[in-house]
């Protein structure tokens, strides 16, 4: 099974993607902090840049659950947002849940 994960937003054209290229170069694979949404389902609350590159290069990401079980207002919250966002499938990444 694959893992989901949505962007907060497509990214730029503004240049900034180009930065983010370099960094990638250098640094490896990004390190997203992210609410889990269910099986395998996250959305990223921060690296949407990062996040495409990583997907496009076919990068695993590291993600870092900073929420993992959500009330009914936050997943209502999301659920409505979801067909809105940008969503990448990798075929596996790495996760920390700060729970644990």
């Amino acid at each position: 099974m694959t893992v989901v994960v949505y962007a907060k937003h497509p990214p730029y054209t503004d240049g900034h993607l180009a930065d983010i290229q370099d960094e990638m170069d250098h640094a490896g694979p990004p390190t997203i902090r992210v609410v889990e949404r269910g099986h395998k389902t996250y959305f990223a609350l921060e690296g949407s840049h990062r996040l495409y590159e990583a997907h496009q290069r076919g990068i695993t990401p590291k993600l870092v659950v900073v929420i993992e079980e959500l009330d009914d207002e936050l997943a209502s919250f999301w659920q409505k947002i979801e067909n809105t966002l940008p969503r990448y499938e990798f075929e596996h990444a790495y996760v920390l849940k700060l729970k644990e």
